[in-house]
């Protein structure tokens, strides 16, 4: 009670104070207004017009006219009242903070608000690039918006999709009439005589409509307007310009001002104009589709030898039953998958106990593929052989013990063989002399024993193994360049480097990291030392009592399997939904064909429609509110009858094969439940969804079924933005 009292008191001490520092405030104020001579007050007030004539308003706004034309991620909202949002939009946003104007947004397409640009009807436009013609009629500033590249493209399942430029011989190409893509298409086929038929259209709507009904057999567009959403693909590109926010010819203040915003915004965000590219752009569209020379390749070597280097998990490791083991195989699966060649191709592993080995055999050509590679472009032409795309890049740490203020680094460890650690070793720390040892935990109990400095491991091996207790009192600290990985053939192998290129950039971005999830915790395991170090204080109380040790051992054994399960529930469930994953889904549909012939079996594809919208308006917490809501609405109906699994951002499968002969009011019950469905942030949820049925058509494989799901359910995707009226690819 005297603390509480003593509490109290401070409590109503500090209120008191803050009433009296208010009182005081108030009379000094009161004060001030009394001894203010009124004929002061009378002057300002008899002065108050002819003061404020004279004071400079240093912040008035400047109403600047706007030409708005839609364009899906550069300019969107075409409206007033609609939510606007596009590269074209956040780059007049930031422009307008430091020139404080203010929009007047004038909507229409890209030929009526260029010819009112001319007019001076309005008095800026955006995404204007630059020709003679138009740099007598407009004004433009002395930095660019972006670039722009202009390519031929057709649709992926166009049989000129694998043809290459050669396919395009006496094709009809479109292009939209009064443009600098048009300019280029022409100087293109002129310079090239690539016999062509130009076809010129008003706009991107009838031009497309000729395109999306086979009229025309490919069209001209930006890399910024295609995505892989689109299933369109790039054969080639023609051009490449500068575009702008250009001004009509009779303001050249908003130049004046337009160029001194943009060098103040450059000289503190150099990367402005890239950072907005990235985020608008990040999705654009690539070709997975395999060119004849590569297809002829695949032909003549339908069985790969991939070698890899061994014992260097999470990448790459043999199994106890001798087999490949690591994120290599997920890569390469998931990329024969994405370019549709998992039945055409069968690959074959070879192990190298050290990275010299493994280069020197892809060298000799004993090998046609190796992995991991680091990915040093000059290192890579000293040993003649080419890299493919990063498929991973990891943060490198510096292992070390004690004060890091007084590090001398003068010894480092490093893995014998492993060349890659030692390559880095050497580039950041040239004058320290290294260490070799034939295992990580060596180099660490090194490290923990004064025998070396330091060592550094990669995220996925520092994560993997001082998660161990023995290893407590080892420090970490980042370095500052990330090491890369990838793919490498031998120099010359053209064909096998793009086919494997075209897999990788086809892959989600994130693919090679969440990939390491799953073999990053069996780099080691915990040993008994590690359990008694954990439990010291408890060991060293009842060492010698039996009971103890047997409880210890018992201890030691329940976590050993806990963690084994978290893990491998970790490995198999989203992390979002807690429906299985894609891992899960891949591993069901390999084991589970033997269900086609025992019994019945629906494959239900599902897809969230508007997801992207939701996200990008109401924020990633109403997307992952619409994920969870789909989810929990499958799991409520489908769970019963069989795995739901969540194979995406917003792909979802099932596979159905207990009890679903009343399949029809099952899928009822769900499409009821998604359309109940209503969250805090979003109301409602849309679902498009595609099931087959091994009882309605014949089957060889779950593989089989799932392409047809998809197809069915891209079918009811495609029927709900009809509906609604929405065309996703000029959004």
């Amino acid at each position: 009670m005297k603390y509480l009292s003593i509490k109290n008191t401070r409590k109503r001490l500090k209120n008191y104070t803050r009433s009296c520092y208010f009182l005081f405030t108030f009379l000094c104020l009161f004060l001030v207004q009394i001894c203010v001579p009124e004929t002061n007050n009378t002057c300002l007030s008899t002065g108050s017009t002819a003061s404020a004539a004279q004071i400079p308003h240093l912040h008035t706004s400047k109403i600047v006219r706007v030409g708005y034309v839609e364009s899906r991620n550069f300019m969107e909202g075409m409206d007033d009242n609609a939510v606007k949002s596009g590269l074209a939009y956040d780059y007049l946003q930031k422009v307008s903070y430091y020139t404080n104007w203010d929009y007047d947004y004038v909507y229409g397409d890209w030929n009526t608000m260029l010819q009112k640009l001319y007019n001076g009807e309005i008095d800026v436009m955006a995404g204007v690039s630059k020709t003679p013609e138009r740099m007598e009629k407009l004004l433009f500033p002395d930095y660019s918006m972006g670039l722009e590249n202009y390519y031929i493209y057709v649709y992926s399942d166009s049989p000129l999709a694998s043809k290459g430029i050669a396919g395009l011989m006496n094709r009809t190409i479109s292009v939209n009439r009064n443009t600098v893509m048009e300019d280029m298409l022409h100087q293109w086929n002129d310079e090239g005589n690539h016999q062509i038929n130009i076809v010129t259209y008003s706009g991107n709507d009838s031009r497309y409509r000729d395109f999306d009904s086979r009229r025309t057999d490919a069209t001209v567009d930006t890399d910024n307007n295609v995505n892989r959403d689109n299933y369109m693909v790039p054969i080639t590109r023609i051009g490449q310009t500068e575009y702008y926010l250009a001004i009509n010819h009779s303001r050249p203040d908003l130049v004046q001002e337009l160029n001194s915003a943009l060098g103040k915004i450059t000289s503190t965000d150099p990367y402005f104009t890239k950072k907005l590219s990235n985020t608008y752009f990040s999705d654009l569209a690539v070709s997975g589709k395999l060119q004849e020379d590569e297809i002829t390749w695949l032909r003549e070597h339908p069985v790969i030898t991939v070698g890899y280097l061994d014992d260097y998990l999470p990448f790459s490791d043999t199994n106890a039953e001798g087999k490949v083991y690591g994120i290599i195989t997920d890569l390469l699966n998931e990329i024969c998958k994405k370019i549709r060649i998992k039945d055409d191709v069968r690959f074959q592993f070879t192990s190298y106990k050290s990275y010299e080995a493994l280069v020197a055999s892809l060298q000799a050509g004993t090998i046609d593929m190796a992995f991991p590679i680091n990915y040093d472009v000059a290192r890579a032409e000293e040993n003649n052989i080419f890299l493919t795309t990063e498929v991973i890049s990891t943060p490198m740490y510096l292992i070390y013990k004690g004060d890091y203020s007084h590090l001398q680094l003068r010894r480092l460890a490093a893995k014998q063989g492993n060349s890659i650690a030692d390559i880095y070793i050497r580039s950041h720390f040239p004058d320290s002399e290294i260490l070799y040892y034939d295992k990580i935990d060596d180099m660490l109990e090194a490290v923990k024993n004064g025998d070396v400095d330091g060592c550094i491991l990669n995220q996925f091996r520092k994560d993997g193994f001082l998660v161990h207790p023995s290893y407590s009192m080892l420090q970490t600290a980042p370095m500052r360049d990330y090491s890369s990985r990838c793919f490498a053939v031998k120099r010359g192998n053209n064909e096998l480097l793009s086919i494997l290129n075209r897999g990788i950039t086809n892959l989600p971005s994130d693919f090679g990291f969440t990939s390491t999830y799953t073999y990053t915790s069996q780099m080691t395991s915990m040993t008994l030392k590690d359990f008694i170090l954990q439990h010291f204080i408890l060991f060293t109380i009842i060492v010698g009592i039996i009971v103890a040790t047997v409880s210890g051992l018992l201890a030691y054994i329940y976590l050993i399997h806990k963690n084994r399960a978290q893990m491998e529930y970790i490995a198999h469930h989203d992390g979002l939904t807690g429906l299985f994953n894609r891992r899960s889904f891949n591993d069901d549909v390999d084991n589970m064909n033997s269900e086609l012939k025992e019994g019945n079996v629906i494959v239900v594809a599902m897809d969230l429609n508007g997801l992207k919208k939701a996200n990008d308006e109401q924020g990633h917490e109403a997307g992952d509110e619409l994920i969870i809501g789909a989810a929990d609405c499958m799991k409520k109906v489908l769970n019963p009858y069989g795995n739901v699994y969540r194979v995406g951002g917003d792909e979802f499968m099932a596979i159905l094969y207990h009890d679903i002969d009343d399949w029809p009011n099952i899928l009822q019950r769900l499409k009821e439940s998604f359309n109940g469905w209503s969250g805090k942030l979003v109301k409602n949820l849309s679902v498009a969804i595609g099931c087959a049925n091994n009882h309605e058509g014949s089957y060889n494989s779950l593989n089989d079924m799932v392409s047809v799901a998809d197809q069915e359910m891209y079918k009811d995707k495609a029927a709900f933005y009809y509906r609604a009226g929405i065309d996703r690819r000029r959004r």
